[in-house]
């Protein structure tokens, strides 16, 4: 049986780690992440839904602990059930 190959190690972040949006609204939080992208879970799939394949957004992820704020460009790839996969698509800028 072939075996999964992916190009970047997925990474479990803390799970307090958010995404928000540039309005400072909580888009979820953030499960993994890896070189590429990473999973957001919205918390529901009515939430879920005003995602969409292909939809650009600029999203920060937010340490809240640590304060810790980084700013990315990505893209939308998938959605399943309250999931939504991201890829990177350019760094924005990061503050600590």
């Amino acid at each position: 049986m072939p075996r999964e190959q992916r190009r970047f190690e997925r990474l479990v972040l803390p799970d307090d780690a958010r995404a928000v949006d540039d309005d400072g609204r909580e888009l979820g939080r953030v499960a993994q992440a890896s070189g590429g992208g990473m999973l957001i879970h919205t918390g529901s799939e009515q939430a879920a839904a005003g995602f969409h394949p292909g939809q650009r957004l600029r999203i920060t992820v937010v340490e809240p602990r640590t304060d810790n704020r980084h700013t990315l460009s990505v893209v939308v790839r998938y959605r399943k059930g309250e999931a939504v996969g991201v890829e990177f698509s350019g760094r924005e800028g990061a503050s600590s």
